[in-house]
């Protein structure tokens, strides 16, 4: 089942109903509610009653599926790919966190600094249930659903805010001045920077082990991979969380970025790659899942 919010023409951004998607069309929940309070109550989807009328999808405005997350963790490097070779692995998920506020939904623009940003697309999934010390089984049963979640990032952020700091030299024991790396919370924190959408796709509709996952920015091909590149299955990131953060129903852990293409980077490793500084639209697509598209706006905010 596919779950979306959406607005009517001439309706404010935030009177957001629910909705169930079917083909070309969204039929509104004959309950009044939102997809977060659909989540929280532990309802099964499938009771879910709809008007018998339905709108065409052309003609509403779809918003972020849950407009406000209670929270948003990110995983990074979580393919090998973005790890660099096959001689390095991990041996447990390594995670950021987004801020509820940097949501935004299908069509909302993307401000761009005049750094320039990276997309990423991402597999995010929405908790059910709450989660704490859980195995893997239990956390892949606490997934509601799925959605395609865009992790923009600034990647010249992270560099300016790296710093000097006397620490100790691991191979000598030795303390001395070194460079380390600046954190990543102001580089994909930016508001508008979690474009989320364009619906939430429940669990239990496809497998979501190997999906094609691909962004694009007008005729460039940004990345072109699968979910059949993670290192860590989303039940695995969040049975990790769970171990030391409880997750609630309504947070949501995306499961990391894929296969950004050789037309894209050129000599540049992921982490340096950024769009071109035009105007244009970032289309972000997960096979069973949907595809989110956001327009670039530069040079104003």
């Amino acid at each position: 089942m596919r779950l979306c919010s959406f607005t009517l023409p001439g309706e404010l951004p935030d009177m957001l109903r629910a909705g169930v998607v079917e083909g070309p069309l969204v039929f509104e929940l004959k309950k009044r509610t939102s997809i977060m309070a659909i989540i929280q109550s532990g309802v099964a989807p499938n009771s879910l009653e709809t008007d018998t009328g339905g709108h065409e999808l052309d003609n509403v405005l779809l918003g972020p599926p849950v407009q406000r997350p209670l929270k948003i963790l990110a995983t990074i490097v979580n393919t090998q790919g973005m790890l660099g070779g096959k001689d390095v692995m991990l041996d447990r998920p390594r995670l950021d966190m987004k801020a509820p506020s940097t949501v935004v939904g299908p069509g909302a623009g993307i401000h761009v600094p005049g750094s320039g940003i990276r997309p990423e697309v991402e597999l995010a999934m929405y908790v059910g249930r709450r989660l704490s010390a859980a195995t893997t089984a239990q956390a892949e049963a606490g997934i509601f659903g799925y959605t395609v979640l865009n992790d923009v990032t600034a990647p010249a952020d992270s560099r300016e805010d790296a710093y000097e700091a006397y620490r100790r030299d691991r191979a000598t024991g030795e303390i001395r001045k070194t460079l380390l790396r600046g954190p990543l919370f102001r580089s994909k924190n930016h508001d508008g920077f979690c474009p989320m959408g364009p619906w939430v796709v429940t669990s239990d509709e496809n497998d979501w082990s190997d999906l094609k996952m691909t962004t694009k920015f007008g005729d460039l091909l940004v990345q072109d991979g699968s979910t059949s590149e993670y290192i860590f299955s989303p039940a695995k990131i969040a049975s990790y969380v769970s171990e030391f953060l409880t997750l609630e129903p309504g947070d949501v852990v995306s499961c990391g970025s894929v296969g950004w293409t050789s037309e894209a980077l050129g000599e540049l490793d992921p982490t340096e790659f950024v769009l071109p500084m035009k105007e244009g639209t970032l289309e972000l697509e997960i096979e069973g899942v949907g595809r989110l598209t956001n327009p670039l706006v530069v040079g104003r905010q």
